[in-house]
């Protein structure tokens, strides 16, 4: 299953790429036209696409195509999931991802030698995965902090939202001694 994401996303890069690369070539030649070239190489080119249908066919659904998964692509990140709902007795309770991350936030400070963090929260079929890119204070075992913070996180979470957590991955950006410590 990971192998299909990691093909998924491969393409997107190359489709971005590739429609990034025309838009540039598009927006150059654009501003050598407004600029005063005369462009008559690119002219009779184009012109000559009328000649060959064929080829103008192609480039034409080529592009198409590249927009048509672009706008795909939008699409689907926007109907991401932004919330989780909890059924109880008397009705829904919809919680949102971004109050999960605060609270993630919120404990994960408490844990001395933590110094800041950005969490990450995304909803997955097992439950919630939360990925925590974290600052921590020299001289620390980063193992035991990194464990410390995933007990912590995950029983919070289990507790206080009451919604599975599937994992909770730790990252260790950067270890600064003061409370000044700033993301990049």
């Amino acid at each position: 299953m990971e192998l299909g994401v990691v093909d998924v996303k491969w393409l997107e890069k190359l489709v971005i790429l590739l429609v990034s690369l025309f838009l540039l070539a598009c927006g150059l030649s654009l501003f050598a036209f407004a600029m005063g070239w005369e462009g008559r190489a690119l002219l009779n080119w184009l012109i000559s696409l009328g000649d060959t249908p064929f080829d103008g066919a192609v480039i034409g659904a080529a592009l198409l195509l590249a927009g048509l998964y672009l706008l795909a692509i939008f699409v689907r990140e926007q109907r991401e999931v932004q919330s989780i709902v909890q059924e109880t007795e008397l009705g829904q309770v919809e919680i949102s991802l971004r109050a999960v991350a605060n609270l993630v936030q919120r404990v994960a400070r408490e844990i001395p030698g933590v110094r800041d963090l950005a969490p990450i929260v995304k909803v997955s079929p097992q439950g919630l995965d939360v990925r925590v890119v974290a600052q921590v204070a020299p001289g620390l075992s980063i193992p035991a902090l990194a464990n410390e913070v995933q007990t912590l996180i995950r029983g919070y979470l289990h507790e206080t939202v009451g919604y599975p957590v599937h994992r909770v991955m730790v990252e260790v950006r950067d270890i600064r001694p003061d409370n000044k410590a700033k993301f990049d």
